[in-house]
């Protein structure tokens, strides 16, 4: 990895958010719900836990697909992909700007909430884990789509699918639409969230640790493998 190539990338992309009404945009969203949750009574730990779901899936998946999708649109991106900086650069650089809007979002809305997290280790864990994940869906998007209008016709049934599945499922507590929804990212995020907030012990989650594992590791593979294709294809 190039250190200087990483940092010119992260300036670049820190012009290009700056100035993007879509990713101010969902910034903002899960911070408005975290005050709105904040100040309504009821289980601060499920508040918590849907706020940093909202904000790994929008702001992390959202962030990283729409800045991608505005690098093809302005052909920068075929110059990056012929440039001397290797895949672990460019990946690299292109997510860290999603990473520290995620970090930022979550620390904020958990600061407005202020709910109390009983194993903050593991709770960081299960939110790295989600932010890895969804950069790497995000980027997949991005890759995919041919411009931003394309890239947000992707992007919203993904997310509503990955990220708001345990949302989705209280309307589907039986069959086989809530059997689908429950092994999807997002319920294993939400189950993990809410046993670390509330402290329960690790065997209680375990499983949800690993298939969240599961699903980053095969995202990142994928994700590799489509960007190494549109590297040769270049």
């Amino acid at each position: 990895m190039n250190a200087a190539r990483i940092s010119a990338m992260l300036v670049k992309e820190y012009h290009d958010a700056k100035s993007n009404v879509q990713v101010l945009s969902v910034v903002i969203v899960p911070i408005f719900l975290a005050i709105l949750y904040s100040r309504m009574d009821g289980e601060q730990s499920f508040a918590a836990s849907f706020v940093f779901i909202m904000t790994v899936t929008f702001v992390t998946m959202y962030v990283q697909a729409l800045l991608l999708a505005e690098e093809k649109e302005k052909n920068t991106l075929q110059v990056l992909l012929l440039s001397p900086a290797s895949s672990a650069d460019i990946m690299i650089g292109k997510s860290i700007i999603s990473v520290i809007l995620t970090v930022i979002v979550l620390v904020v809305s958990m600061l407005i909430i202020d709910v109390n997290v009983e194993s903050p280790i593991m709770l960081s864990v299960t939110l790295v884990l989600g932010v890895i994940l969804f950069v790497a869906l995000g980027t997949l998007v991005g890759l995919l789509s041919e411009n931003l209008v394309q890239t947000t016709v992707y992007l919203l049934p993904l997310s509503f699918v990955f990220g708001f599945g345990p949302m989705i499922q209280m309307y589907f507590s039986e069959g086989i639409v809530a059997d689908i929804l429950g092994y999807t990212p997002g319920s294993f995020m939400m189950e993990a969230c809410l046993a670390a907030i509330s402290g329960e012990s690790f065997s209680s989650y375990r499983e949800d640790i690993i298939w969240l594992i599961g699903w980053t590791v095969a995202a990142l593979v994928v994700t590799f493998i489509t960007f190494k294709k549109k590297s040769l294809s270049k």
